[in-house]
């Protein structure tokens, strides 16, 4: 079973209905799901918030209720999978992959055993600089 709500709510806690539906017609209650803040890994900041299409970029979140051991991390941007080198109970450190194609500006965060992480709305943006060569395919 699985389920995502977005729940724009600053209260520390927040209880929100749970039911099992079968075949889109049979519904049972179920107990309800109460979200607890304290317990609930939440970025507050990112840096940087750009780097460059050709990835390599290592970027820091920065937040509250971290998970010390960085095998029960998935971060995605964008689609792409962006592998975790260091974290604490209040940052998590990955490098970004290259990025092909338009972007999708999509940030999920995913620690084992516990959940999504609270992203608070914010992205990492992949940039081709102007100043880059990269940007021109290296051909000026």
């Amino acid at each position: 079973m699985t389920g995502v709500e977005v729940i724009d709510d600053n209260n520390p806690t927040y209880e929100c209905p749970a039911a099992l539906v079968m075949k889109g017609e049979t519904e049972i209650a179920l107990k309800p799901v109460k979200m607890v803040g304290s317990k609930t890994p939440t970025i507050n900041s990112m840096s940087p918030r750009f780097g460059t299409v050709t990835g390599g970029t290592d970027v820091t979140f920065t937040g509250i209720n971290f998970v010390t051991d960085i095998s029960k991390y998935t971060v995605v941007i964008d689609g792409i999978t962006c592998p975790v080198s260091a974290a604490t109970t209040t940052s998590v450190t990955c490098k970004t992959g290259k990025r092909p194609g338009l972007p999708a500006n999509t940030l999920v965060i995913t620690v084992d055993g516990v959940g999504l992480v609270s992203t608070r709305g914010l992205r990492y943006l992949y940039v081709n600089l102007w100043t880059d060569d990269h940007t021109w395919g290296g051909e000026f």
